[in-house]
């Protein structure tokens, strides 16, 4: 991946976080899992599985996009380095 597709990835991944109906669907299915998780039968270890391989899941794919932005940080500041190794080289000629 080019340094300037993480950075317009990282960009939208910063919209997708910043967006409210987001934030709600992340805590009203995190929400949801805990109280799924509260009223569980102890001894129902399938669905006790099934609700801890959820909240996995969420944290997961919430994970990956904060990943997104990560990369995007990395990248603004490898293109940084890039044009300022321009410069040097520019001005060295």
């Amino acid at each position: 991946m080019s340094l300037e597709s993480a950075t317009w990835k990282a960009e939208d991944a910063r919209r997708l976080l910043d967006d409210p109906m987001l934030k709600d669907a992340f805590s009203a299915v995190s929400s949801y899992l805990d109280q799924r998780a509260l009223s569980c039968d102890p001894d129902n270890k399938e669905m006790a599985q099934r609700i801890i391989l959820s909240k996995q899941l969420l944290a997961g794919v919430r994970r990956e996009i904060y990943r997104y932005v990560e990369d995007g940080n990395v990248a603004a500041i490898r293109m940084a380095e890039l044009e300022k190794k321009r410069g040097f080289s520019l001005f060295n000629r």
